[in-house]
């Protein structure tokens, strides 16, 4: 049986306006350029730390530094964590963490300027003594920074780019008109070269315009394709589906995990993510022995599955969360919901 679907559902876009589960490994390079600006910052931080305790262990002859000394140790101890923190609520809870124990770090310094007759000009200076002490390995930090981003920025626009060629090829295969939107692709391909002189220039401004232009292209180019149709086999949309449902329910078990870490109660989360793991496996099952039928039957419970996976996450905004794991339920309920609706359209 042969059924219509909107091509959108392969890909909802070159630029998405939110994340679905196509999406996942840009979301993958996004963290690693979060975690290499995050390493070059926060070793600026803690070599301001380590010039802050010196001058205060000499203005106080040893006495004043207990507190900034261990507040030093915890901010090492969770910058060394960077590497660990491989999802964006993650990277979010690490920053909010470190952010905490700079603020500490920063009243306390105050209480032992005033008690020991510090002067906040002398503590500049030492701090930029400190900086320019360190400068070989903060700069190499930042290079590597700017690299990663160059480079993951780059990988980025090459897999939103050969998804959208992936699909212009498939249409025209099947005799569908795809000048236009050739053409408008053509467009963005264009654009690499000067979104990579803007990251070798390393101006934000300019990457920002950059990358504005090629989001203006992408959304035209999204409305060509939204409106085109093509015939794919029944085994091909399951082989899709089943594809897109281990992504997302990877996805949704790595983002349960983090925020099960935060203490937050995700048993209703874990036993509905349990039944789609199960639906998944029997979908997986039907359609290596050739079942096809039987596969989307399965993959339409995983739907409904997805549903109250979705409703589950929205639940959770009724508590009072931080802005930016609230944000990260938002998309991940967002990714879902798309997800779902595309396979409502196909299946």
């Amino acid at each position: 049986m042969i059924v219509r679907i909107i091509v959108l559902f392969l890909i909802l876009s070159l630029i998405p306006v939110c994340v679905s589960a196509e999406d996942f490994p840009v979301l993958d390079r996004q963290v690693k350029i979060r975690q290499a600006h995050l390493k070059w910052i926060s070793k600026v931080t803690e070599v301001s730390m380590v010039a802050v305790i010196d001058y205060i262990d000499e203005i106080s002859n040893g006495t004043g530094t207990s507190e900034l000394s261990s507040l030093l140790e915890d901010f090492r101890e969770k910058e060394g964590m960077i590497e660990s923190f491989t999802t964006h609520i993650g990277l979010n809870n690490g920053i909010r963490e470190l952010k905490q124990i700079t603020v500490q770090f920063r009243k306390e310094t105050k209480i032992q300027l005033t008690a020991n007759n510090g002067k906040a000009l002398e503590l500049l200076n030492r701090i930029k003594t400190a900086l320019d002490e360190n400068s070989d390995e903060i700069d190499t930090l930042k290079d590597e920074y700017w690299q990663t981003r160059k480079e993951l920025t780059l990988e980025i626009f090459d897999i939103r780019v050969e998804r959208a060629q992936t699909i212009l090829d498939k249409l025209h295969e099947n005799e569908y008109d795809v000048s236009e939107a050739q053409a408008k692709l053509d467009e963005i391909k264009d654009m690499r070269d000067e979104l990579e002189i803007a990251l070798e220039s390393r101006d934000n401004a300019e990457i920002l315009s950059v990358n504005v232009e090629i989001l203006n292209l992408s959304k035209e180019l999204r409305q060509i394709v939204r409106d085109l149709q093509v015939k794919i086999p029944k085994s091909k949309i399951v082989n899709h589906w089943i594809n897109v449902g281990d992504r997302i329910l990877e996805r949704t078990s790595m983002i349960i995990s983090e925020l099960e870490a935060l203490g937050m109660d995700v048993s209703e989360l874990k036993e509905i993510h349990s039944k789609a793991e199960d639906d998944w496996n029997t979908a997986k099952e039907k359609y290596d022995e050739g079942d096809i039928d039987g596969a989307i039957e399965a993959l339409k419970q995983l739907k409904d599955d997805l549903k109250e996976l979705k409703q589950a996450y929205l639940d959770l905004l009724s508590e009072d969360l931080p802005e930016d794991v609230a944000e990260i339920i938002e998309l991940t309920a967002e990714a879902v919901e798309e997800t779902v609706e595309s396979m409502e359209e196909s299946i």
